[in-house]
């Protein structure tokens, strides 16, 4: 067997054993969630089903090559399928959109489907509410998003090399519609038109023209009550931007929505889970309180990286959006800890300047944290002063004041609004979680977000064949030495800081791409050491090696025994 498959079987046994391990609640006590995810990756899908199954829920979800995954389109069609035949035995649906009228995110980017079968998928959301009238339906889309770059086969391939220049344009689009242009920006403007093939530009606006009228179609079918809530997810934008643009078109369309029936507000990945937590809100006709509090620095002002708004008024359309309130006086339910950087701008976690370093600022935060600890007061913490990655200073010192599983959520993981999403969501979650779920929960970002994003992922770009040189960067040549290497750094951080059995975690890249990776924590130590099969290669290397120069010195002595022979042969020969 080889080695690639052998790991492919012990990737589904080992998911197959963490589900059931998981599933602790009974199914005849766990409300029964149908959740379509917009794609496959860990946040999406299996850190979202975790988390929900740790705070009992039954999770259906289509099977997995349905869904948009790193090699394949999502079948949107056969999602439908599933949904139509499993509706029934569901208590709700959290639905994405993006699957089920695209086929997934990515591919909300790439279709080439036309208008009528897109408003036919709409229509079929219509049937499905028609159909199960007291099931609640939790949706959640996306505008389409406009990245300044992007690669590794997520956009229309011409992105690649014109990605940046269609952004301009649309930027400078974005600002003529809302301001005015400076005679500069406007020979700009018609330069940058002239460079990129028509056709390039056609596609890409032709696309976006489709999604914002299915956008408004959804926003229509909102205002019928289809939706228990709707959340319209802003992925990757920025405040000049093609997407800024059709927000702003879509806010003034949603007129009228109440905002506990509709949001829209930076960020994608975070959606599912947080409607999850909305529905247990609604469930248990929970009223959660939050309070907010930030570190000396930026704070409520601070402008994340990825995002076109301050941080204070995401955060403050996602307490809405899951249903809660910003806390007014007493006890909040949940106190969600900001963490933002000094300055007003957020950095890359993997940047030099991200090492432990306590200062006063970092203390007196992390104070205000413990005393509200021992107050009795969940802290959630929201990580963002670094995008894609914890703050090594602020974790630290979690870990020396032994904080690090005291906490009822940390996250900081890629951008702010995926962090702040996770972090309401299961801080309000974590409390109807055991005391080992919510151990497995905290492990698995620790070691996504501090142990890897934020530590050991500048090690294997030194590794890597090659690095991207334009400003994407995160992937790269990947192969089974940075993926091993990449388990054993992980499991090593696990004994080392964390102080959990190493074989009770693994680690991988499942979309091929170094800023994400899928950490499993298992409940028991059912995970191969990575360092002993290091070893065991390394081992079986030498004993090849040697046993090849033993070959070779034996062959050599031979050939020369041979050789000395023969003219010691032919020396004879001559004398006679």
């Amino acid at each position: 067997m080889s080695k690639q498959l052998w790991r492919r079987k012990f990737a589904v046994m080992a998911t197959a054993i963490a589900t059931a391990i998981l599933s602790h609640a009974s199914t005849a006590e766990a409300t029964t969630v149908l959740y379509v995810p917009q794609d496959d990756r860990p946040v999406s899908l299996a850190y979202t089903v975790a988390t929900a199954q740790d705070a009992g829920y039954t999770v259906l979800t289509p099977p997995q090559y349905y869904i948009s995954g790193r090699n394949f389109q999502g079948n949107a069609e056969a999602m439908w399928r599933w949904v139509d035949e499993n509706a029934s035995k569901a208590d709700v649906l959290v639905l994405s959109t993006d699957s089920l009228i695209y086929g997934g995110l990515v591919d909300s980017r790439k279709h080439n489907l036309d208008l009528h079968t897109l408003e036919y998928r709409v229509r079929h959301i219509e049937d499905l509410h028609k159909k199960y009238p007291n099931v609640p339906i939790y949706a959640f889309g996306t505008v389409m998003r406009s990245p300044r770059a992007s690669g590794g086969g997520v956009e229309p391939a011409y992105y690649d090399q014109y990605g940046p220049t269609i952004f301009r344009i649309a930027a400078l689009q974005d600002k003529l519609d809302s301001q005015k242009l400076t005679t500069d920006e406007q020979k700009e403007l018609f330069m940058l038109q002239a460079t990129v093939p028509v056709e390039f530009l056609q596609d890409w606006f032709h696309r976006r023209q489709k999604n914002m009228e299915i956008n408004r179609q959804l926003i229509d079918i909102t205002k019928k009550g289809v939706f228990k809530y709707f959340a319209l997810g802003h992925d990757d934008t920025s405040s000049l931007s093609q997407s800024a643009m059709e927000g702003r078109y879509l806010q003034k369309y949603s007129k009228g929505l109440s905002p506990t029936q509709y949001g829209s507000f930076p960020g994608a990945d975070q959606l599912g889970l947080l409607l999850i937590a909305r529905d247990h809100v609604d469930r248990n006709h929970l009223t959660p309180t939050f309070e907010v509090i930030y570190p000396l620095g930026g704070g409520g002002e601070t402008v994340p990286h990825y995002e076109d708004q301050k941080i204070e008024k995401t955060i403050a359309e996602h307490v809405v959006a899951v249903g809660g309130t910003m806390k007014v006086k007493g006890k909040p339910s949940v106190l969600l800890a900001v963490n933002t950087p000094l300055g007003m701008v957020t950095g890359e976690s993997e940047a030099f300047e991200n090492f432990p370093m306590i200062s006063r600022s970092t203390n007196e935060f992390l104070d205000h944290i413990q005393a509200s600890m021992n107050q009795g007061v969940p802290v959630s913490i929201a990580d963002i002063a670094y995008s894609n990655g914890s703050d090594n200073t602020l974790v630290y010192g979690l870990y020396q004041r032994d904080l690090l599983y005291r906490v009822a959520a940390y996250n900081g993981w890629n951008t702010a609004s995926n962090t702040i999403g996770y972090a309401i969501a299961q801080g309000i979650l974590s409390g109807h979680m055991d005391d080992q779920s919510h151990r497995n929960m905290l492990t698995q970002q620790y070691l996504d977000n501090w142990a890897y994003q934020a530590n050991i992922r500048k090690s294997v770009y030194r590794m890597q064949d090659s690095i991207r040189t334009d400003n994407v960067k995160y992937t790269g040549t990947l192969n089974d030495k940075l993926e091993s290497y990449l388990g054993e750094r992980v499991q090593d951080f696990a004994e080392t800081y964390l102080k959990i059995n190493p074989r009770t975690v693994s680690a991988r890249f499942p979309w091929g791409r170094l800023f994400e990776t899928d950490i499993t924590v298992y409940r028991e130590p059912v995970a191969p050491l990575q360092k002993e099969l290091r070893l065991q290669r390394e081992a079986a290397e030498r004993a090849r090696l040697e046993a090849e120069a033993k070959a070779k010195t034996e062959a050599e002595a031979k050939a020369a025994k041979e050789k000395a022979d023969a003219e010691m042969a032919k020396a004879k020969a001559k004398a006679q």
